[in-house]
């Protein structure tokens, strides 16, 4: 048997990078048995069925360090959670979301809001400061001016990075502004409805160097986060978490409780008011669903 890592999956197929290249691989009926499903980024071990042809059988997946529900990827370092400053405006609850995902993983998050060549001075910075004050590290980058791509580039280096973000936001393009000989497909905003196109159909993990990979994955506008409970919805915002400890209550979730260090903080400027109804949105989300 030979290891390799799952570099795309499509249609029951997993492309597996070894050094013998490129091998696409079926897996199994055991795999299944297991409940070992294949995902791209996975360490794998496969058995070769037909040199010629590059095609082999995955045997087995070795065990991951941490595992992404979407986009769907194992072994992943950091994410690279990518949105526009505009065309299309960004969803900043969805931005919350996933940044919800990456500190329930324990992964640190990296945010780039692209098109800074195209946004409004002012109106979107101080959310991006806001951020910058959570802790999370903010690069402005426009793919056609350049801005952003060699601190973006820097970022990436020695990493696993999996990209997460909507359709339309220039994922593809800034993979392949920063390296061109991917030439990854790219597509047009869609004027009537302002939101992006699935170029991207599927995960894919391309390797830049030794140590360095970057997953392009298809754009989403909705994440379900109901797979937490409140108190790990509440644990998830790391700007709450100082603040959690001068609450009146130990318990408090920051919504009706009195004596809430962290509403008092959004009266007085220490939390942005849309990141606040970004965490009272996404509870009563929760909530809503557990009724039925």
């Amino acid at each position: 048997m030979e290891q390799g890592r799952i570099v795309k999956a499509i249609s029951g197929f997993f492309y597996v990078q070894s050094i013998s290249g490129i091998i696409s691989c079926k897996g199994r009926g055991i795999l299944k048995k297991k409940e070992q499903i294949p995902l791209v980024g996975d360490q794998v071990l496969f058995t070769i069925t037909d040199r010629a042809a590059m095609e082999g059988m995955l045997e087995e997946v070795l065990p991951r360090f941490n595992e992404l529900i979407r986009p769907p990827a194992a072994n992943v370092d950091q994410l690279l959670v990518v949105f526009s400053y505009t065309h299309p405006a960004p969803n900043y609850v969805l931005l919350d979301r996933i940044l919800m995902m990456a500190e329930s993983q324990h992964l640190p998050a990296l945010i780039c809001f692209n098109k800074v060549d195209l946004a409004e001075s002012g109106i979107n910075r101080s959310l991006k400061a806001a951020y910058e004050t959570m802790g999370y590290a903010v690069i402005e980058t426009s793919a056609k001016s350049g801005d952003g791509l060699s601190a973006l580039k820097q970022a990436l280096r020695h990493r696993t990075t999996a990209l997460a973000g909507t359709s339309g936001v220039g994922k593809s393009t800034l993979i392949n502004s920063m390296f061109p000989h991917f030439s990854l497909e790219t597509g047009r905003l869609s004027q009537k409805i302002q939101r992006g196109r699935h170029t991207t159909r599927h995960s894919e993990l391309h390797q830049i160097d030794e140590t360095t990979w970057i997953m392009d994955t298809p754009g989403f506008s909705t994440l379900s986060v109901d797979y937490l409970d409140e108190t790990e919805v509440r644990d998830c915002f790391r700007d709450f978490e100082a603040l959690q400890t001068t609450c009146r209550f130990h318990s408090c979730l920051h919504l009706e409780e009195p004596g809430c260090s962290v509403k008092n903080a959004v009266k007085e400027g220490g939390i942005h008011p849309n990141r606040y109804q970004n965490y009272v949105t996404i509870i009563q989300e929760i909530r809503k669903n557990r009724r039925y």
